[in-house]
């Protein structure tokens, strides 16, 4: 069985998922490779390529030049330059500009790739700006697993979407445009195949006016244990810096900015509660973030790219906290317990599917008072780190996954 993995970038959640999966599938002897958008190089260790864009002809003489000006004003006709020029025009009329994208790629010579002609399964992961919609579904006559890492297949063009992130007025034509070409582009597939990575993705996907009709499995993410293991709490503490006899609630995100993951309500919710030398951590991009006053601490860690790092920052912690609105999954929610420390969540993503009482809380709601209740449940209960870890090893393993995937795998071949 040869299998090829496709993500757009090297670096990030959804890559770093598919590059374990990857390492996973071929210690079970499964030929696995990886096609990328984006990098300079492959990454140590992984077998694969980057792919190149199509190369443009349109302008290498004036009159082709002409006729693509042409067609670019007529509605019929789309590709990725038009779709570009449309979004920046709707998207400069909102002040908050969402994270969004369209479903048009400069990549649609990938379906000739020699790793998609080589492979038996082709497994997409976040594939936004390389996956082109209307030509690769339509194209690629092998069956196609699809793990959504995000919304963004579910959705016109947003990858955040919900009562907390609807689709402004502004762009719900566009949305709706590039929701129609979506719809039309996966309704091509030959065998298309999605994994959900949390029940709730389940209920996205059927749900979903671009995916309801499709196959869906639940598989979910797997987490490195050998790297997010458990550290001295004490020692990673003065490592890292931190008081010895603090209450330390850690906040993670790529950017603590962002609205969706919620540090303003976890800080409105640690104020609510009392907790004698209480403090939060940070670990994200702090950019153009300012402490705000409190009588508590809040200490900016920045951006932690070292592993092993992030894995004492969980170590030192007593609680790991989630205050998201969204999430697909939630990564740090695994990578966390398998440090041994018990997680606080509001209810997304795969908190639902995994906290349980000897492991955490789940929030009953996303604003402060519900994060700040859940916060004096977890303080009231004592937790097992042993017990926290062990849960993760033996249910989310990569290797545990990589056979999940494998079964599927198997079982839509034998189709």
């Amino acid at each position: 069985m040869k299998v090829l993995h496709i993500n757009t970038e090297q670096m990030g959640g959804a890559a770093w998922c598919a590059i374990r999966i990857n390492k996973a599938l071929a210690n079970i002897g499964i030929e696995s490779r990886m096609l990328f958008a984006n990098g300079e190089s492959m990454p140590d260790g992984l077998e694969g390529a980057i792919a190149e864009q199509d190369k443009e002809f349109w302008y290498s003489n004036p009159v082709l030049g002409k006729i693509k000006h042409l067609l670019m004003r007529t509605p019929w006709y789309w590709d990725k330059e038009k779709a570009d020029m449309l979004m920046q025009r709707e998207l400069a009329k909102v002040k908050d500009r969402p994270y969004t994208h369209h479903p048009f790629s400069y990549y649609k010579n990938i379906v000739h790739h020699p790793l998609v002609e080589r492979a038996d399964i082709i497994h997409l992961h976040w594939v936004s700006d390389f996956v082109d919609y209307p030509s690769f579904f339509k194209e690629v006559k092998k069956p196609i697993v699809w793990t959504l890492h995000d919304k963004y297949p579910a959705e016109g063009i947003l990858h955040y979407s919900s009562e907390f992130f609807p689709v402004l007025d502004e762009l719900k034509c566009l949305d709706e445009k590039f929701r129609s070409v979506k719809r039309k582009g996966v309704k091509e597939a030959w065998n298309l195949h999605l994994v959900a990575i949390s029940k709730s993705m389940i209920d996205l996907c059927k749900k979903s006016d671009v995916l309801k009709n499709l196959p869906v499995t639940l598989i979910h993410n797997g987490v490195d244990t050998l790297t997010f293991t458990p550290y001295d709490k004490m020692a990673s503490r003065k490592e890292l810096g931190l008081s010895q006899d603090a209450t330390i609630f850690l906040f993670s995100a790529y950017g603590i900015v962002d609205r969706n993951k919620g540090l303003e309500r976890l800080i409105a919710a640690i104020k609510k509660v009392n907790v004698p030398n209480k403090v939060i951590v940070c670990i994200g991009n702090d950019e153009g973030y300012s402490i705000p006053k409190t009588s508590f601490t809040i200490k900016l860690a920045g951006l932690q790219k070292d592993q092993a790092m992030i894995a004492k920052y969980y170590s030192a912690s007593d609680f790991f906290m989630q205050c998201s609105y969204e999430e697909s999954f939630g990564q740090t929610v695994l990578e966390a317990m398998s440090c041994g420390t018990p997680v606080i969540s509001t209810p997304v993503g795969i908190a639902p599917d995994l906290i349980q009482p000897f492991n955490g809380v789940m929030c009953k709601g996303y604003d402060a008072e519900a994060i700040a209740e859940g916060i004096r449940k977890a303080l009231n209960m004592g937790y097992d780190s042993f017990a926290i870890r062990q849960y993760i090893v033996d249910n989310y393993e990569y290797n545990i996954i990589a056979e999940q995937y494998k079964a599927l795998y198997e079982e839509i071949l034998q189709q």
